[in-house]
């Protein structure tokens, strides 16, 4: 009640109705006992009660997310719809915070403003997070698009190697597969010992590479 002020009413009410539990509690023992603890527990936090803890809760995620939106922005216009979101995001907060101040009579006023409140955070949340989602989006992509031309620079550099080793042995000298010697890769016969280049010589001069 001291946090929420506006709401002493009807908290004290709900108050009273758990005491009410919590007394016939103090006259069970064991396993009785605990769940008539349970049940004043769960009295005393049911409804609105616990809805404001939420309620502060998802504020606290809102600032931080409105923080992380802005930081992750990754061009002109993720900031911008960082900051649009942002900016709502503070109204909404500022509206959440003046309702809290304000209160609720009773327990029913007490719940439909407190849904009220987290309805309006949901709602901020969810444009903060489609903001951080398109961002993340937009960076995947152009991440795509690198990683793909890193790639097909990397096949051209491959295949001009492969187009210069061909280009290579294509003007290697061939040996004479019967003295050995070495010959230019145009000579149709061995200078050395006469004998006509074979068919398989250069299949032979591969092996023996």
């Amino acid at each position: 009640a001291a946090q929420y002020p506006g709401f002493k009413g009807a908290i004290e009410a709900q108050k009273a109705s758990a005491k009410e539990l919590f007394d016939a509690a103090a006259g069970l023992d064991g396993d009785a006992k605990i769940e008539k603890l349970s049940a004043a527990n769960s009295a005393l936090m049911a409804g609105f009660v616990g809805d404001l803890d939420r309620v502060e809760e998802k504020m606290k995620k809102l600032r931080e997310s409105k923080a992380v939106a802005a930081a992750k922005a990754g061009d002109t216009s993720s900031l911008i719809g960082a900051k649009v979101a942002a900016d709502d995001a503070e109204k909404t907060i500022e509206r959440v915070e003046k309702f809290l101040k304000e209160g609720a009579a009773d327990a029913a006023a007490a719940k439909a403003l407190t849904k009220k409140a987290l309805d309006d955070l949901d709602a901020a949340q969810k444009a903060i997070d489609a903001v951080v989602a398109a961002d993340k989006e937009k960076k995947d992509a152009a991440q795509a698009e690198k990683d793909a031309a890193k790639a097909e620079q990397e096949a051209d550099k491959a295949q001009a190697q492969a187009d210069k080793e061909a280009e290579a042995a294509k003007v290697a000298p061939w040996k004479c597969a019967y003295c050995d010697a070495e010959n230019p890769h145009d000579a149709t016969s061995c200078n050395s010992c006469g004998a006509a280049r074979q068919a398989d010589d250069a299949k032979k001069d591969e092996a023996k590479k």
